[in-house]
């Protein structure tokens, strides 16, 4: 984005602030009942017709009012009130009751999402006992109190399942190359394109991802003392002990940005730009488009617009910060898993209905790689891991007070077998035998010395410099020779060519490869590549090549 729409510097995080430390204000009315549907403003809409048709009726207005007064206390992020909702509409579905019993109890407990949150509804049946004490007996409470915490499930982290396990770097590029594609031929939009490589990126959580505001993405001229220096992106953190009620309430945690999606950004701006402006009917400020979400819906603005004017009878331009501009959550999700390729910024008569796209073949498994926000998250904390990024760093970039729950990442056999490889490989060299080949003194004494395609050539400055010639009479589908050919039994090197030249691009290349990893690479997100093989094969073959040119020098010297 350019300087015009930049915001100021995000304020440091440490200013003097002493009302920092209130409650936050309460997001009064964000749940009410239109009939037997309990309705999350904005969010979601529980049809609990069913699950409260076998209760006692005297029950029923009871339990909806005490549920409202309930999400009011604002003691949990609106979500949350939403997954308790869910989880009692599942159970009273499943085993329907008249009355909120002990045996009731005992049943809902197997339902997993009942009992994952009970410490939850725990709460809310102490709430709701407070002022009816006879909608549930002490021995039920006790019961559910008493039971045991729900068993977490094997941590996704840990397993070797490649459905589940972070994405190999074969699996990261092939998925990487199709989002580009999808994007260059038409197939997505500017705006799902723009959430994937988010994701990809920073392997921020979709609800970080819905709150980001077109004010989140600034240009920081060191003013920001809390902010690295330039493009910038600030994610609204998630799930911050003491700080997961309001919305947008959690530190943000800023980032650089490189070019590729800094422009990416700035296209998403002007097409959300005509679109709120559009729906709206309004010439928006560049101050007034900063508090506005960086991903939105035509749908989704006119339904914002309804419930803040209509609804809640507040003015528009008051409330363009509202949480209710934001696409959902699941609606973010949705689009990373590639469930949904929408929605998108498109408006009107105009807009484009983009067909479903598939992920890229997994070469594991042979079938659609399996791609949700959690499995980028494990893969971008991984390859950060092996990149030798240390574990504090590690769990600042991705948002953690705690460094343990990445301890995992850094569990990594095939990472360490890997180094120990590259910490024995000079004394294995020479059982290895890297180099193979032919040494010849001139192209005369080539295998196929009348064959022009034997040539092997090296680019150099610019220049072609002849390495050796190929005695294989077949077809070799390699990509970068000469490179690999160091390490063919084929290849017939010159001994007066330039091999430390050779030698010389490749240490280059894999010193660059081996740097610390640099957050907003380039467009190709690197994946480091191990060109140890290649080296041990040129020193090798030049080790021969001095040898021979020694022992030549000597017989010469010996003729005179």
């Amino acid at each position: 984005m350019n300087g015009k729409i930049s915001l100021p510097a995000h304020p440091p995080l440490f200013d003097l602030d002493l009302n920092r430390t209130t409650r936050p204000s309460a997001q009064c009315g964000a749940f009410y009942w239109d009939g037997d549907t309990c309705v999350q403003i904005g969010q979601n809409r529980f049809n609990m017709e069913k699950a409260l048709s076998n209760l006692n009726p005297t029950l029923v207005p009871s339990l909806k009012h005490h549920l409202i007064s309930f999400t009011a206390q604002c003691d949990y992020a609106p979500a949350s009130y939403g997954n308790l909702i869910s989880a009692f509409r599942k159970a009273l579905l499943t085993y329907p009751t008249s009355s909120f019993d002990s045996c009731w109890i005992a049943k809902a407990l197997t339902v997993p999402t009942f009992h994952r949150i009970k410490n939850r509804i725990l709460c809310f049946f102490l709430h709701w006992l407070e002022r009816d004490n006879v909608m549930i007996d002490q021995s039920a409470l006790s019961l559910l109190n008493g039971s045991a915490a729900h068993l977490s499930a094997p941590r996704n982290v840990l397993s070797d399942d490649p459905n589940k396990s972070w994405l190999t770097n074969e699996e990261y590029d092939d998925l990487l190359s199709v989002v580009w594609n999808n994007y260059d031929s038409g197939k997505s939009s500017t705006q799902v394109t723009l959430i994937k490589l988010l994701s990809m990126q920073y392997a921020r959580r979709p609800v970080q991802i819905a709150n980001l505001k077109i004010g989140d993405i600034q240009e920081n001229d060191g003013s920001d003392k809390m902010s690295p220096i330039g493009k910038v992106i600030l994610f609204p953190g998630s799930k911050d002990k003491g700080a997961e009620i309001g919305f947008r309430d959690s530190k943000f945690e800023p980032h650089s940005m490189a070019d590729h999606l800094w422009n990416l950004c700035h296209l998403q701006y002007l097409e959300a730009r005509a679109l709120y402006e559009e729906t709206l009917g309004l010439s928006l400020t560049d101050d007034q488009l900063k508090k506005l979400p960086l991903f939105c819906s035509e749908f989704r603005v006119r339904q914002s617009r309804q419930l803040i004017e209509g609804q809640n009878r507040l003015s528009l331009l008051r409330n363009l910060d509202s949480e209710l501009f934001h696409l959902r959550r699941e609606s973010v999700s949705k689009i990373l898993t590639w469930e949904n390729n929408f929605p998108t910024c498109e408006y009107g008569e105009a807009k484009i209905k983009y067909s479903l796209q598939q992920p890229p073949t997994s070469p594991r498994t042979g079938r659609t790689m399996v791609v949700t926000a959690t499995r980028m998250r494990h893969t971008r904390a991984r390859q950060l891991a092996r990149q030798g990024v240390p574990l504090h760093m590690l769990s600042h970039w991705l948002g953690h007070t705690s460094e343990q729950t990445l301890v995992a990442y850094y569990n990594d056999p095939a990472e360490q077998a890997r180094q120990l490889d590259e910490t024995m490989a000079p004394a294995l060299a020479p059982f290895a035998m890297a180099f193979t080949g032919t040494l010849i003194d001139s192209a005369d004494q080539a295998t196929r010395a009348n064959d022009q395609t034997s040539k092997l050539e090296f680019a150099r400055a610019g220049l072609l410099k002849t390495v050796g010639h190929c005695g294989k009479f077949s077809f070799c589908a390699t990509t970068s020779v000469p490179i690999p050919c160091y390490r063919c039994r084929y290849f017939e090197p010159l001994v007066d060519a330039p091999h430390q030249e050779v030698l010389d691009a490749l240490e280059q290349r894999q010193t660059a490869e081996q740097q610390a990893f640099k957050i907003g690479g380039l467009r190709n997100i690197l994946i480091p590549i191990d060109l140890s093989a290649d080296i041990r094969a040129v020193k090798s073959c030049i080790g021969r090549c001095n040898a021979r040119n020694a022992r030549n020098a000597r017989n010469a010297a010996s003729e005179k």
